[in-house]
């Protein structure tokens, strides 16, 4: 026993399950157990179903048997001299007619209403039970008009009844002189409460397991009604007693045949799967730690050596394409940079055109109120382009925001008014409960407004049309509380856990109405978060709606606000100081509307659109502050830095950077090249006029183009 238990250690797993698979063929037993469990099941189940059609068959005669005998009784009485005479010998009626009937209370048990009528079908005697109404009468002397011996089913409120007539005939003409009409009720016909008579024309009862049909034979004047019996047969079940102790001991046979297989196996199987929980300790490790250096150990028998070699090559494989998706990772990183780059370019000029129209018309209401739809719109935009940028920002918790005294009704105003076209396009009725009181907070005023928006976005875009929607802005226990609430279609229980993850969403309706990738709740969520803030969702379930809640910590005490731009444009022009400016940048459009901003706000300005003219207008004349484009196309903004600087004339002017470029890595960048500050498009005018407001320079009295 020894040298075989040392021989299977060193054989191949192949001979090793081989010696496990000849202990464990005590396995068969427990398969000659089912298939006698399922023989012993067979028999009793056709022992019952041939019980049921026996009891089915029985009580279907017994039913035949009872209106056989009504119909045959019935008739000897209509065949009875008694009532011919009674048609003629109306004073007799009394003396023996009515006793006559009065005995025919009941035939074979079930209680019979019967009368004896007249040719015309009027009432000359019965048996003191009979109740028939109009539409059974009506029904009789259609049949004695016709001379038909027959029976008919009425429906009646309180249950089905059977009505029969037998006709008395004139023995020359064989014309009905009277009439013998009866009736039963077809509950009365029932042999026991498990069974239900059913006729022609009924509407038949929907087929169940143990619902068995079978049809009444019944003499011909009923032939007509189609009878049948329905026979629930499902309390046979237990008539039948199952060999309980045939499966006790099959069972217990069983048990202890797989306890000691069982026992044996676990105990020979430590041996057989040594090398494989190497394997499998190792494939732990690889899951815990990821995709490294290290490879499973060659060693062991040779289908585990072929295992492991296998493993190994397919580490090599995916470790080859991991660096090649870290790789397109870092392209998809550039693909947005410059993606972003140049979704801002044409939207630097919109921006700037809209701000110059609010400078020079700012006594002319509705233009002043289109150019700040337009900004609005515009700086919308920008943000929906950032946030391309801000998903793998997030992921990798990289997301920052600027820290600024923030009045919260104003972000709500301004996040409503970004989403009313999608409110009022779904016909949603919005209702605002803001606070009486300033709420301000530490943060970044455009962030915030992306919480809000986004927020009430969802609401609308998952609120079918005509939904109500309703915001309130309250204090509570320090902080504010957002809190954006709807009727729409809700979220489930399995979706509310991480419907704050990236890329969760609903269910989609077939024309997308609700649309996005499912990043909007993700971004609300870490944004709250960096604002020291928590979100939360709530909601009943699907169609039940849902209600989002923001709290975010408010600040000590209230600080004055004002508007940015007007400050601005004030410190920049009020003062009576300008500043010589050059712009270089190859959009045409963004040059010359940035240079006519600045225009408005008293500076003087000259506008190139290529690096090499930018390079000789600053050799040509003296600039306080020069504004560059990082992405020329003759020479790049950084290059171009470089190149002023050694330029005697231009090396003292403030440079700053205005590009669609507004990643981390291109900040540093331009610091590096010499630049003082750098913008992203389309630039805010405060920001611009307050940076270039820090430069030095000589005070110009008229200002003007080039």
């Amino acid at each position: 026993m020894m040298a075989l238990w040392s021989t299977s250690r060193t054989a191949s797993l192949t001979q090793r399950f081989a010696f496990a698979s000849a202990i464990l063929a005590g396995v068969a037993v427990l398969m000659v157990a089912a298939a006698s469990f399922w023989l012993v099941n067979r028999q009793h189940d056709a022992a019952v179903a041939l019980l049921q059609q026996r009891e089915a068959a029985f009580n279907a005669r017994s039913v035949g048997n009872t209106l056989r005998t009504l119909v045959t009784r019935m008739g000897e009485v209509a065949d009875s001299p008694i009532l011919a005479t009674g048609l003629v010998d109306s004073a007799g009626k009394e003396t023996y007619l009515a006793p006559f009937l009065g005995g025919l209370r009941q035939i074979a048990g079930i209680p019979i209403q019967v009368m004896f009528t007249d040719f015309e079908g009027k009432m000359v005697a019965g048996n003191g039970l009979e109740r028939f109404d109009q539409e059974q009468l009506a029904w009789l002397r259609d049949r004695i008009d016709r001379g038909i011996d027959q029976a008919a089913i009425f429906v009646q409120p309180q249950g089905a009844e059977l009505v029969g007539v037998s006709l008395l005939r004139y023995s020359r003409t064989n014309t009905p002189e009277g009439a013998l009409v009866y009736k039963v009720r077809m509950q009365d016909l029932h042999p026991n409460p498990s069974s239900t008579l059913t006729w022609k024309g009924q509407a038949a009862a929907a087929p169940t397991e143990h619902i068995l049909e079978v049809p009444v034979t019944v003499p011909a004047q009923l032939a007509h009604l189609g009878l049948k019996l329905r026979v629930d047969a499902s309390g046979l079940d237990d008539i039948l007693e199952e060999s309980s102790s045939q499966y006790g001991l099959i069972g217990s046979i069983a048990a202890l045949i797989a306890l000691g297989v069982f026992l044996l196996g676990s105990r020979l199987s430590l041996g057989l799967t040594q090398d494989l929980r190497k394997l499998e300790r190792f494939a732990g490790r690889f899951g815990e730690e990821g995709i490294t250096e290290h490879r499973a150990e060659l060693a062991g028998s040779s289908e585990t050596v072929t295992l492991a070699r296998s493993i190994n090559q397919m580490l090599d494989r995916l470790h080859e394409q991991q660096e090649h998706l870290q790789q397109e990772h870092r392209r998809k990183d550039e693909f947005l940079a410059m993606l972003a780059h140049e979704l801002r370019n044409p939207l630097a000029p919109i921006s700037s055109a809209a701000q110059l129209l609010r400078m020079l018309f700012a006594g002319e209401p509705r233009v002043r109120q289109a150019s700040e739809v337009i900004s609005r719109q515009v700086t919308h935009m920008t943000h929906l382009v950032d946030d391309l940028l801000d998903v793998s920002r997030v992921t990798r918790g990289l997301a920052t925001i600027d820290q600024t005294v923030v009045e919260l009704g104003d972000v709500l105003r301004e996040a409503v008014e970004q989403v009313t076209p999608v409110i009022n396009a779904r016909g949603h009725r919005l209702t605002l409960d803001g606070s009486p009181d300033p709420l301000l907070v530490c943060g970044d005023r455009t962030r915030l407004i992306q919480v809000a928006a986004n927020l009430l976005s969802n609401a609308a875009k998952y609120t079918p049309e005509g939904g109500q929607l309703r915001v309130s802005l309250r204090r509570h226990e320090g902080s504010a509380v957002l809190e954006v609430q709807d009727n729409g279609i809700g979220i489930g229980p399995e979706l509310l856990p991480v419907v704050f993850d990236l890329f969760t969403q609903g269910q989609r309706t077939p024309d997308r109405a609700q649309g996005g990738l499912g990043l909007g709740l993700a971004l609300v969520k870490k944004l709250v978060e960096l604002h020291g803030g928590a979100v939360e969702a709530r909601s009943g379930g699907a169609d039940q709606g849902s209600t989002f809640i923001v709290r975010l910590p408010l600040l000590p005490a209230a600080q004055g606000t004002a508007s940015a731009t007007a400050t601005a444009i004030a410190a920049g022009s009020a003062t009576g100081q300008s500043r010589r400016i050059l712009v270089v940048d190859d959009n045409v459009d963004a040059a010359n509307t940035l240079a006519l901003l600045l225009q408005s706000a008293g500076h003087v300005v000259t506008a190139e659109h290529s690096a090499r003219a930018g390079l000789a207008a600053a050799g040509n004349e003296d600039f306080d502050v020069i504004l560059l484009d990082i992405g020329l196309p003759d020479m790049s903004g950084h290059e171009l830095a470089q190149a002023l600087r050694r330029q005697a004339r231009s090396a003292g002017a403030l440079l700053v950077a205005v590009s669609g470029y507004g990643q981390e890595q291109d900040r540093r960048m331009s610091l590096q090249a010499g630049f003082a500050a750098h913008l992203v498009k389309p630039v805010v005018a405060e920001e611009l006029l307050a940076t270039i407001a820090g430069a030095r320079g000589r005070p110009t009295a008229h200002p003007s183009s080039k």
